[in-house]
């Protein structure tokens, strides 16, 4: 996937998350936040523009994801996206 349609799909899930808060109740908002939260890092990662948060938030999914094998050890979330 090229990196441009990959922030587009973030962009998009971002803006859905965000509409979440206006329709819906306390636990909703919980659920929404918490997709926000990965959404937005992933968006600032893709940005150049990472936080440590970010950084520690990547590698745990990263880990996550070559422990269960969905990614070889030598691959990232981000390994994926073309330029």
């Amino acid at each position: 996937m090229k990196k441009s349609a990959f922030r587009k799909m973030i962009e998009d899930e971002i803006d859905g998350a965000a509409g979440n808060f206006m329709a819906k109740g306390t636990t909703s908002d919980d659920i929404a936040f918490g997709r926000l939260n990965v959404l937005l890092s992933l968006r600032r990662t893709l940005d150049n523009k990472t936080t440590p948060e970010d950084i520690g938030m990547g590698g745990a999914f990263n880990d996550i994801l070559q422990l269960l094998r969905v990614l070889d050890g030598n691959e990232t979330i981000f390994s994926g996206i073309a330029a």
